[in-house]
């Protein structure tokens, strides 16, 4: 078999359907043999970083996903987006067409290169964020290719392959035997011994808790978690990452813990717990509200994929998947304990006719709109905030980017999610500073006839950062565009309609047809600059307070003067001083911001 034809078999036995990407010369020998497979489809993308956004959004719906570009000028324009997958802990497979074999190991100087015969350039790059890296020559190909589509399913993280021009056409013996996808085992004593020690932790437990992070999808723990949390009673939350993640109508779910950020039912049922089964948790600035929480670590037990750490004891060689299942197995840990009753999500309120549209007043609207089964993609910053505020009906999956947090990612991963989950209602949030960065990939959604409902906040600039730092400053501005007219421009088969939203009665008008779209919708809603999610305006003032301490020493002292009180800010730390009227609007920014 060839060696890219043998690759595209096993890329197919791990699960990859579309190959997304960008042709470019390394690569169309490849991209031939991708035509003729029935296996893998190639998905051409308007850019490089698109696809690998559009990638990752496929992988987090089918499990893998994969990506295809060309040498240099094309994977670097990629690996921002790689690096986002390696973050958040999303298997992308990245093929790379190089220049031929025979021109790398003569140093030639060629285009899309540095020109100076260097071709380990490319390697050292991707080889920070990737879990495994080769080039693929014919003596190595058989091996090669296992051992990093092994490594990606594994880890659950990309994966770096480099295929020179010349070798893909080139034929080698391949085995018979699909692609070894094995889970690790456990050692038997070190399995026991985790399991025994955690079962007698909860065992003795007051009130015990469950605190879960993505990557229990990620690892396929959603099953084995449910059953622990079933069979023996603990109440459960989620990080912010893992929104939905579990039905969050169960009974036993305490809600989304971010720290300060938290409910108070949720916040103090797991900083107060005495045993708390923290799984797959990474504690990060996003996740915990810029680390507000107050986590006792001497009662913190981490199931991680291939470890345990108990208090300060870290128990190696066991996997959680095995950890968790042998939980579930064990005798009762506990009686049941009885909840208090949630809330009930809000009910619809009426619009109210020729009201302004607000933050508030939409996302109040949206929980009604979210349907059971549908796939939610919310970009970073109003939207993110939004959707976090959502009870999540059974059966919805939410994808976002919470901790790379690379702003216009949702758009491309939207097709990714897409043509992963094609009989699926779904939704996109993407605000206007997002939409402008990766809005050419509405033109391959609607290229492939898809049907997402889109809504566009438009707020004029960027109101996550606005929030932060600089409310009037002219960096946080950008160019206004006509939305709503966005998709006329990509579209020349008429499948998409369009409305831009001003008032809660035009919002109204705009979902009956939304309920049951035959096409593409694009709703732009049009709101004020400085409007945001309330938990958004918490999480900037965290976020400025970390980032800037030098604000938290601006004072603001009151000087008489002739007309009643001039505003004088004094900067202790640059010995700065502002005085008169035209300092007072900053001098306020800066208080509000800081305290």
């Amino acid at each position: 078999m060839s060696v890219g034809d043998f690759l595209l078999r096993r890329v197919a036995e791990l699960g990859v359907r579309h190959l997304f990407g960008v042709p470019g010369d390394y690569n169309l020998w490849f991209l031939e043999q991708v035509e003729r497979s029935d296996q893998v489809e190639f998905v051409g993308c308007c850019n490089e970083l698109n696809a690998a956004y559009a990638a990752d959004g496929a992988a987090r719906i089918t499990g893998v996903s994969a990506l295809v570009t060309t040498y240099g000028v094309g994977e670097l324009g990629a690996i921002a987006g790689v690096a986002g997958a390696y973050a958040e802990r999303v298997p992308v497979v990245c093929i790379i067409g190089a220049p031929p074999l025979q021109a790398i190991e003569a140093h030639a100087l060629l285009h899309h290169t540095l020109a100076d015969g260097n071709f380990g350039n490319m390697l050292a790059c991707h080889r920070e964020f990737t879990v495994a890296q080769t080039r693929i020559v014919p003596a190595n190909a058989r091996c090669e290719i296992d051992r990093v589509l092994r490594s990606c399913w594994i880890e659950k993280r990309p994966v770096y392959l480099q295929l020179p021009s010349d070798v893909a056409a080139l034929t080698i013996d391949v085995p018979d035997e699909p692609l070894d996808l094995a889970a690790p085992s456990s050692d038997p004593d070190q399995l026991a011994l985790a399991i025994l020690r955690i079962a007698t932790r909860v065992t003795e437990a007051r009130a015990p808790a469950l605190l879960l992070d993505a990557e229990v999808g990620r690892f396929g723990l959603t099953e084995p978690v449910m059953g622990l949390i079933e069979a023996h009673s603990i109440p459960f939350a989620t990080l912010p990452s893992a929104k939905a993640l579990i039905d969050e109508a169960h009974e036993l779910h305490l809600g989304t813990y971010r720290g300060a950020g938290s409910a108070p039912e949720a916040r103090a049922a797991i900083e107060e717990s005495d045993c708390l089964l923290c799984i797959s948790v990474r504690l990060t600035d996003a996740a915990t509200g810029i680390f507000s929480h107050r986590l006792r670590s001497e009662e913190i037990i981490h199931i991680r994929a291939f470890d345990v750490t108990i208090g300060m004891d870290n128990i190696p060689g066991v996997t959680g998947a095995e950890v968790l299942s042998g939980l579930v197995t064990a005798p009762p840990i506990r009686p049941r304990r009885i909840l208090p009753p949630r809330a009930k999500p809000p009910k619809r309120l009426p619009p109210q006719f020729a009201r302004p549209l607000t933050h508030k007043r939409f996302w109040q609207r949206m929980q009604d709109f979210v349907q059971a089964g549908d796939v939610v993609l919310a970009d970073n910053g109003t939207c993110s905030a939004g959707t976090a505020g959502l009870r999540m009906p059974c059966g919805v999956t939410v994808v976002g980017q919470p901790l790379w947090a690379a702003i216009g990612y949702a758009l491309p991963a939207l097709l990714g999610t897409l043509l992963s989950a094609p009989r699926r209602r779904q939704l996109l949030f993407i605000g206007d500073g997002a939409f402008q960065m990766t809005a050419q990939e509405l033109s391959t959604i609607l290229r492939r006839g898809l049907k997402p409902i889109v809504f566009v906040i438009n707020n004029d600039g960027y109101t996550i950062e606005r929030l932060i730092l600089g409310p009037d400053s002219s960096y946080n501005d950008i160019n206004q565009w006509r939305y709503a007219e966005a998709a006329s421009f990509f579209d020349t088969r008429d499948q998409a309609i369009s409305y831009t939203v001003h008032t809660e009665n035009e919002l109204e008008d705009a979902l009956v047809a939304a309920e049951h779209p035959g096409s593409l919708v694009l709703i732009e809603l049009v709101m004020s600059r400085m409007d945001a999610p309330r938990s958004l305006v918490n999480f900037a003032r965290r976020a400025a307070e970390f980032d800037f301490p030098q604000l938290s020493r601006v004072l603001v002292q009151p000087v008489p003067d002739r007309r009643g009180f001039q505003t004088r800010a004094v900067h202790e730390g640059d010995a700065l001083q502002k005085e008169g009227p035209s300092s007072l609007g900053r001098t306020v920014s800066l208080r509000r911001i800081a305290h």
